[in-house]
């Protein structure tokens, strides 16, 4: 180590000077006038000529020799590129300041400085070499980029491929549900029931890809509420019974109660009812003999709800594994399905703030738990008012549906024949104003899609119809695209969206839903 005098003059400094030359960090002290009173050698060994590093050297003298020796020079000062008068100012301000520095040599080092104001008005610094550290969090941020690139492609790749075979189920749909109402024999029903119950496993499976790509886009906002268990929990079992039963499965649902009322809690309705129907919907589907259970019971100060089947089970090293995206068990449990739906029961746990807990053994069943808060007071239910009688229906009603593809076209015609409604058909902007000039009368329902030719969207042109016809008018978009995107778009354009492929069922609903009561005209659907 070099020393000033005035240092070597202090015998019981002997010990500490050998102790700081013995170290592992670079150690140096610097007077109130800025010139070195002494430092170690691993300090002389970050500068291009070691042996000018020496007591009474300036420290502005010690930044001129990194300007002049570039290649160890602290690149992390001038991130935008070399020039050493900025380099000068920059590196002479953070010495100054006396505090902690990370740097970056030009030889891929990486340095931890750690500078602080003596009483004398001195700086004293050490430094230490933090290269492995520093790669290491590197790695893992690179990693952690590329990791979110290859999620962001996956679902930009599913937007893509869901879209384009979305179109043809959307037009198949369409297509069964205006034959159905054609249809006279029992025989003849029968198959289409086979039909639609196929189109129903197809949907489901591209409805797990839209969940998705609506979690990936953050258009699924939570909005927990005092929630009654008792009413969910019933209508899944009367929605599984059926499966269940074919099966030969025994289904139990038991709402339970707690402290002698009955069992509520805080959360999301629609979100909560997914979670648990994916449960249910995993314990029917691979169960293959035995019963199915859905229970309540306290967890402290929340709820557990369990879904226990007796099916094949699965290894303890799968639990977590299972709510991967895409994840499917080999053997029994390799049903229809993508292994979709436990990654979004998992997802959308965590939006809410539940827990899941998963206990299997093989060969013994499974069950899966949901923990989540009790309600702070028992929602009050709502008096059962008279059913309403049936709303006005769609015949005679005028439509309007726009959409580029033919194939939709013609389906949707059947479709509105079969209902009863006096419809028109566009292609796009460039057909639109004749279209509208044909039609006996103002559209009374627009039902548009999003993706249009020419350079035109749903969402572009949805303004100017209702520049023509009103603020008033109906409107229903109809979209097959599911990219993260294009979801935060739909989400915003201030009327219903529909995914394809459509339900006509769900159709019919919502243009129901917006219209106003037609008096004497009533149309089933």
């Amino acid at each position: 180590m070099d020393a000033g005098p005035g240092l070597t003059a202090i015998p019981q400094l002997d010990d500490l000077i050998d102790a700081i030359d013995s170290a592992a960090e670079a150690f140096v002290l610097w007077d109130a006038d800025d010139r070195l009173v002494f430092c170690n050698d691993h300090y002389r060994r970050f500068f291009g000529e070691p042996d000018r590093v020496r007591p009474g050297v300036r420290f502005d003298e010690l930044v001129e020799m990194n300007i002049v020796y570039t290649s160890i020079s602290e690149i992390s000062f001038l991130p935008q590129g070399w020039d050493p008068d900025r380099y000068r100012e920059r590196r002479i301000a953070a010495h100054r300041t006396a505090s902690d520095t990370f740097i970056q040599l030009r030889d891929g080092r990486w340095l931890q400085s750690r500078e602080r104001r003596t009483r004398s008005g001195g700086i004293i610094g050490v430094y230490s070499d933090i290269t492995e550290r520093m790669r290491t969090e590197l790695a893992l941020s690179a990693a952690k980029q590329a990791a979110e690139d290859a999620n962001l492609a996956k679902s930009r790749f599913l937007a893509a491929a869901s879209h384009d075979l979305r179109q043809p189920l959307h037009a198949v749909g369409i297509l069964m549900s205006a034959l159905s109402a054609r249809l006279t024999t029992d025989r003849q029903h029968a198959i289409a029931g086979q039909i639609n119950d196929c189109l129903q496993t197809v949907t489901g499976l591209f409805d797990a890809l839209l969940d998705i790509s609506r979690l990936d886009a953050g258009v699924v906002a939570p909005q927990p509420v005092d929630l009654p268990l008792g009413p969910l929990l019933r209508a899944l079992a009367r929605e599984f019974e059926p499966a269940a039963r074919a099966k030969g499965l025994e289904l139990t649902v038991r709402p339970g109660a707690v402290a002698g009322m009955a069992a509520a809690v805080q959360s999301d309705a629609a979100m909560l009812g997914r979670i648990l129907r994916n449960f249910v919907s995993n314990a029917v589907k691979y169960t293959s003999r035995g019963r199915v259970v859905v229970g309540v019971r306290p967890r402290g100060a929340d709820l557990r709800i369990d879904v226990i089947d007796t099916g094949p089970g699965f290894d303890a090293a799968e639990a977590q594994a299972v709510f991967r995206e895409f994840h499917r068990l080999d053997g029994a449990m390799a049903e229809q399905g993508i292994g979709l739906g436990l990654a979004i029961a998992d997802r959308l746990a965590r939006l809410l703030g539940h827990r899941i807990e998963v206990i299997s053994r093989p060969g013994h069943g499974t069950r899966f738990s949901l923990i989540l808060p009790r309600a702070a007071h028992l929602p009050v239910p709502e008096p059962v008012a008279p059913a309403p009688a049936m709303p006005a229906g769609l015949a005679g009603r005028r439509l309007l549906l726009i959409d580029d593809d033919p194939d939709i076209r013609r389906a949707a015609a059947q479709l509105f024949d079969a209902w009863g409604c006096i419809a028109a058909f566009a292609a796009g902007a460039h057909d639109l104003a004749g279209v509208l000039d044909a039609m006996d009368g103002p559209p009374e329902a627009v039902i548009i899609d999003y993706v249009l030719g020419d350079g035109w969207t749903g969402a572009r042109l949805a303004p100017c119809l209702r520049a023509r016809f009103g603020d008033a008018l109906p409107m229903v978009m109809v979209t097959g695209d599911t990219a993260p995107e294009r979801l935060r778009e739909v989400q915003g354009l201030g009327f219903p969206v529909l995914h394809k492929p459509l339900n006509p069922m769900r159709l019919g609903a919502t243009l129901r839903a917006l219209l106003p009561s037609q008096t004497g005209t009533s149309q089933p659907l």
